[in-house]
């Protein structure tokens, strides 16, 4: 079985016996096991290191991919796999020879909208990476005419979650009742087009997000804020009438994890419109789409949908078969391991 280096910045976790979304290892990339013997470097840490790891992930990004590259040193043999840019950049600068290097890129299609001065370091760095695999079909153009990276090298991969874990058979209490759900803590979701709607309609809300997401917004009176992790999230993603995911419609698919998640549990879904979303949500068909920063728009499809029991329902059990058919984790790491058995050979 060929020897696959596994870079990424999110570590193995114990579950303590408990069933956790995707397994031990990070975003379900257990499923890589069936193909490749994986290794996983950790960048050796004092105490004081682990102490405040989650915080230079956080705020140094970086600084924590250098330290991945330099972990897993220079392969001699096998494939390296780095998930998402911070290991994937820095260990395209460090590589000299070696095995075949697959990267899986999040956000960089945006990046290069957003940083500009970084664009002429990012294409240096890409010219050692044989294959750049993303999560939607418009971030190809994107990747190949402002980094340079042959078209040939970008291959489009099916986001992925755990169908297993999100079913609503594994889910405690009564199906619906919760009303409006909104769950994510990533940069791009647009609370504030949000909270307009919630102002202006008095539409119940639930949110999950991290307090940085609604910094300096006032939180509409009908407006609960909560955190919850793995089961808990699950169960409020079952009792959800609908989950709405606003974001600012990036060059990425931002907040398909919870759509998709939404849809694997049945639940109706609402949803910013995007290129890269479009590759996710089939407009009226498997959830509902509506334009970035368009209160009006949203306000008018939340109600809607609020009020028609039998689409609520029809949404939900279309959205739940496409998950099941084309983005479950199984599908994912499959296109993934072809991809790094391609470049490989």
């Amino acid at each position: 079985m060929t020897a696959l280096t596994v870079l990424c910045s999110a570590a193995p976790r114990s579950g303590g016996g408990v069933r956790k979304p995707g397994g031990a290892l990070p975003y379900g990339m257990a499923e890589l096991g069936r193909r490749f013997d994986l290794r996983w470097p950790t960048p050796r840490q004092d105490a004081l290191s682990r102490r405040v790891d989650g915080a230079i992930r956080r705020l140094s990004p970086g600084r924590r991919g250098w330290q991945l590259a330099r972990a897993a040193g220079r392969p001699r043999s096998g494939a390296v796999l780095s998930v998402f840019e911070d290991a994937g950049l820095a260990y395209a600068r460090r590589r000299e020879r070696g095995p075949a290097h697959v990267m899986v890129a999040c956000w960089l299609a945006q990046d290069v909208a957003d940083r500009p001065s970084a664009v002429g370091s990012w294409r240096t760095s890409l010219r050692s990476v044989d294959a750049v695999c993303v999560y939607s079909a418009n971030q190809q153009d994107i990747l190949a005419g402002a980094l340079g990276v042959p078209s040939d090298r970008i291959r489009v991969v099916p986001f992925g979650v755990d169908t297993d874990y999100y079913d609503p058979a594994a889910a405690t209490g009564a199906r619906g009742g919760g009303g409006v759900v909104a769950v994510g803590s990533d940069s791009r979701r647009d609370y504030a087009t949000l909270f307009a709607v919630a102002e202006r309609t008095g539409i119940p809300m639930t949110v999950a997000c991290h307090p940085r997401n609604v910094t300096g917004m006032p939180v509409p009176a009908g407006v609960r804020m909560v955190s919850v992790f793995d089961a808990d999230y699950r169960d409020l993603l079952h009792r959800a009438d609908v989950v709405v995911t606003p974001t600012t419609a990036p060059a990425y698919p931002s907040g398909q994890s919870v759509v998709l998640e939404a849809m694997s549990m049945g639940t109706a879904t609402v949803t910013t419109d995007s290129a890269a979303m479009r590759d996710y949500v089939d407009d009226g068909v498997t959830g509902l789409l509506v334009p970035a920063h368009d209160a009006d728009a949203l306000a008018g499809r939340l109600e809607h949908v609020l009020r028609d029991d039998a689409l609520r329902r029809q949404l939900g059990q279309a959205g739940a078969r496409a998950v099941r058919a084309r983005f479950g984790l199984a599908r994912q790491w499959d296109a993934v391991a072809t991809v790094i058995e391609q470049v490989a050979t």
